[in-house]
């Protein structure tokens, strides 16, 4: 099956939503799973030795040539992809014979009826069901957006449309763009608390934004790997945590993105402020909110600047430059507060100075009038995240609800 812009319906945080599905193909492309312990619905052990060549025809199965394991016996042959294992039976693979070489169907949810039992091709032979959903790494929407930017990211023709875009758009309906965005990371925020609680929350978003997307599977497997308890002793054997995982997207990377600098950075950030999370979690307290009254509504944006510099000074003790530390705090430091305090907050991750970003974001916020070499008009994380919507939902517009949730 192509990547092409099939949707469907599915399980969200707040109830249904569209999702393209070659976000299911990519999540197996990429193993962006845990891929231990992994078990079909019928009992079969899985190892997942190649996850197989992404077919980007319109004939066929999804994945060819893929090498598993499955029960001690290694073998060789497709993999179809679908998010519920009616699909096997709804697209009629179950008579067609281009998939008589399936070894595995994967899917992302289980059965309607919470049974979900092994299909059949049309020469009849048996086809076990993995069901990814306990072993993903994330939420279904956090995998639809990465898929989406993913796409988006280095795609130069997208300048022109992007431009177009974005002319005459008012301050007002920036800020709503910006707004679905922030409704966006607060609803994975609390997501990954109800499923992780505040600690394992933070450690393991802080890895996975250190790891950026190319390397995010990597991180997290590391967050779940080595526990919060060894990072705060000081005794982490870097190199070897490093080399735990397999498969680092090295190619492109400046030496001070590299997974392994951000690994020895992440140890140093324990070593300098062991208590960071706590310290995070007090923040409400100890700074003062004037911008938040008790039910959550803006009434003024607080000093940035002040609260950018405790933030980089005393709870990450200067570990990180000012771009990485502005992403954390934008990506999941405030987000992960907010929604454990079941605050807006929208307000000040607007004005928070952005952080990595393409530096076309900057030009073309600055041939748009919206910051000026003055700093009257500064380039705030709102502009970058008025510009991400806008190019989500101008090429990939088919994941739009799975943006702006």
């Amino acid at each position: 099956m192509t990547e092409d812009r099939l949707v469907e319906e599915v399980p969200g945080y707040y109830g249904s939503v569209k999702i393209e599905e070659s976000v299911a193909q990519r999540i197996w492309a990429e193993q962006d799973f845990f891929t231990d312990s992994l078990v079909t619905s019928c009992g079969k052990k899985i190892y997942v030795d190649y996850a197989g060549d992404w077919n980007l025809s319109m004939e066929g199965p999804d994945f060819h040539n893929a090498k598993l394991v499955i029960d001690g016996e290694s073998f060789i042959g497709d993999v179809e992809i679908h998010f519920f294992p009616e699909g096997w039976k709804s697209h009629k693979h179950h008579l067609d014979s281009n998939y008589n070489k399936v070894i595995l169907h994967a899917c992302i949810f289980s059965g309607a009826s919470g049974v979900t039992n092994q299909e059949r091709t049309s020469n009849g032979k048996a086809v076990p069901c993995l069901v990814l959903l306990p072993s993903l790494l994330h939420g279904i929407e956090e995998y639809a957006e990465a898929h989406a930017l993913t796409r988006l990211s280095g795609q130069d023709s997208l300048a022109d449309l992007a431009l177009g875009n974005l002319v005459g758009i008012s301050l007002g309906e920036r800020r709503e763009r910006a707004r679905s965005r922030w409704m966006a990371k607060k609803g994975f925020a609390h997501s990954r608390l109800l499923t992780q609680g505040w600690e394992m929350a933070c450690h393991q978003w802080f890895l996975e934004i250190l790891g950026y997307r190319r390397n995010r599977t990597q991180m997290a497997r590391i967050a779940q790997q080595f526990s919060i308890d060894l990072w705060r002793s000081g005794q982490v054997d870097i190199d070897l945590i490093y080399r735990s995982q397999g498969g680092w997207k090295l190619r492109g990377f400046r030496p001070v993105n590299h997974p392994l600098t951000r690994l020895r950075q992440y140890a140093e950030l324990w070593r300098t402020c062991p208590q960071w999370i706590e310290d995070l979690s007090k923040l409400w307290d100890t700074f003062a909110f004037q911008a938040l009254d008790k039910t959550g509504s803006e009434i003024e944006c607080p000093k940035v600047s002040q609260l950018s510099g405790i933030w980089i000074r005393q709870l990450l003790g200067e570990v990180f430059g000012r771009g990485k530390a502005n992403t954390l705090w934008i990506d999941a430091a405030w987000p992960l507060l907010c929604a454990a305090r079941g605050k807006n907050g929208f307000s000040l991750w607007m004005s928070w100075p952005a952080g990595d970003c393409p530096k076309k974001y900057r030009d073309w916020a600055k041939k748009l009038s919206w910051t000026n070499p003055s700093g009257k008009k500064p380039f705030t994380n709102g502009l970058v995240q008025c510009i991400i919507q806008t190019l989500s939902v101008g090429s990939c517009s088919s994941v739009k609800k799975s943006l702006t949730q």
